[in-house]
């Protein structure tokens, strides 16, 4: 049996930026209520796309940016995760039924 083992992420060198906190609270608020995966995944990606202006120093959109689409990411890897143990259950699950049936 496989065990899944949480991955955590170091932490962000923004973390204590109010920004960088703003993008990291709306993506969780965001799928709290109940938006999917893929959707928030096409959000972060079109933050991702979007062009700031080129400045020597960070813009707060750049860490909201940071923000959400770190979070996006976490949330990503969780789902995976769980998909992942899931097929492993369904797979053990299956191999046992075929073992019994076959004794």
């Amino acid at each position: 049996m496989t065990t899944v083992m949480p991955e955590t992420s170091p932490a962000s060198p923004f973390a204590a930026d109010p920004f960088y906190c703003l993008g990291v609270a709306d993506a969780y608020d965001e799928y709290t209520a109940g938006a999917s995966i893929d959707t928030l995944s096409v959000r972060a990606s079109a933050l991702l796309d979007a062009d700031y202006p080129k400045t020597d120093h960070v813009q707060p959109a750049e860490l909201y940016r940071l923000g959400y689409c770190n979070s996006i990411a976490g949330l990503i890897r969780g789902h995976i995760a769980t998909v992942n143990a899931q097929t492993e259950v369904a797979y053990t699950s299956h191999r046992n039924q075929r073992k019994d049936a076959a004794a």
